[in-house]
């Protein structure tokens, strides 16, 4: 082959196909196609399938720190009624559950013994009394005759027949087992003619529970912080879930050197009775206080470890964001650093978020 055959030839070999050309043209008409008319589709529907969540502002005010503790209901008063006096039961004229009022006879005791020595005790009096009016009444018409001394012997006499009788019939009163104060009865250890011993025979329990006294033994690292008047909330799963708020209302100043503990106490009015004595109780106590605290709710606090976020919503998107917390009251979180009051602050509860994940506010 010669060299003009040669040259001839050259530009055949680079020139580019008109199949392959046809493609080309092709390959950028579509690519035009996708970016004005499927973009804007995908956009849209990555809008349409971003995650709807409830946001909130951060708010200022007061948060507490509580500390929970195991406590128990006591009565406001209580009181277990011996027998006085030695004798039978009589009569019994209540039983548990009964209400009673203050003064009212709950029991008698059947002492005949106590009934003679009153009767004894009634004729000596009698009879010092009879000896006494006879010597002042010689002493009237005869005062020479009469010495002093046996008028004054006479006297005394009088005296501790009548002093006898008055302790006679103090015992008698004792047969009768009254209540000290309104309460309800709930227990009883005897029966009618039952032989009761004067001061070791229980007859009654009575507790007065028209207000309660909630019992917090606190621990020995939060005593000095528990003072008169600090907030409670009790929860007490036998009567229901809502808490109990109330205030300490008295504390004992000084700790039980068995368990290292100091009692303090809450009283709560019970005017229906639903609070029974015995009870056992969840107790928060607000040991310290922030006022002007930045807080946001419980639900938007993200824990990993000892790390605390949150995701702030910003630019369509969960943006996540390492924050500083103080107290935790399990509605609000004290935020210290790492947001500010303009932050929306999105609150996942128990949804996972990822970081940038596109989401909608409600």
């Amino acid at each position: 082959m010669t060299n003009d055959e040669n040259s001839m030839t050259t530009p055949q070999n680079h020139a580019e196909p008109k199949g392959a050309r046809f493609r080309h043209w092709a390959f950028i008409r579509h690519s035009t196609f996708c970016i004005r008319h499927l973009l804007p589709l995908l956009l849209f529907s990555s809008a349409a399938h971003a995650l709807e969540l409830p946001a909130t502002k951060p708010s200022t005010g007061t948060i507490h720190r509580w500390v929970a503790l195991p406590s128990t209901l006591a009565p406001w008063q209580q009181v277990t009624l011996y027998a006085k006096v030695t004798g039978y039961i009589r009569k019994i004229t209540v039983d548990i559950g009964d209400a009673v009022k203050a003064g009212q006879v709950l029991a008698e005791i059947e002492v005949p013994e106590l009934l003679t020595d009153r009767a004894k005790a009634k004729a000596e009096l009698d009879l010092a009394q009879l000896e006494f009016d006879r010597a002042t009444e010689a002493a009237k018409r005869a005062p020479d005759l009469v010495v002093k001394q046996m008028i004054d012997t006479v006297k005394g006499k009088l005296e501790i027949a009548r002093a006898n009788t008055e302790r006679v019939e103090a015992m008698l009163g004792f047969a009768k087992i009254t209540a000290p104060f309104d309460g309800l009865i709930t227990a009883r250890y005897v029966d009618t003619g039952a032989l009761v011993n004067a001061g070791s025979s229980k007859v009654l329990d009575l507790v007065d529970a028209s207000t309660i006294r909630l019992q917090i033994p606190v621990t020995e690292l939060e005593t000095a912080l528990v003072q008169v008047g600090k907030p409670v909330k009790a929860s007490i799963d036998a009567i229901g879930t809502k808490p109990i708020e109330g205030t300490i209302s008295r504390i004992a100043y000084a700790l039980d050197p068995r368990t290292r503990t100091m009692l303090a106490e809450v009283d709560l009015k019970n005017p229906d009775l639903k609070l029974h004595p015995g009870m056992y109780a969840m107790t928060k106590i607000a040991v310290e206080k922030h006022d002007n605290a930045l807080l946001i709710p419980v639900t938007g606090l993200v824990m990993e470890k000892t790390s605390a976020f949150v995701f702030k919503h910003a630019g369509g998107k969960a943006v996540k964001t390492a924050i500083t917390i103080g107290f935790n009251d399990g509605v609000n979180v004290e935020v210290l650093t790492g947001i500010d009051k303009d932050t929306i602050v999105l609150l996942p509860d128990k949804v996972t978020l990822t970081p940038d994940q596109p989401v909608t506010v409600k």
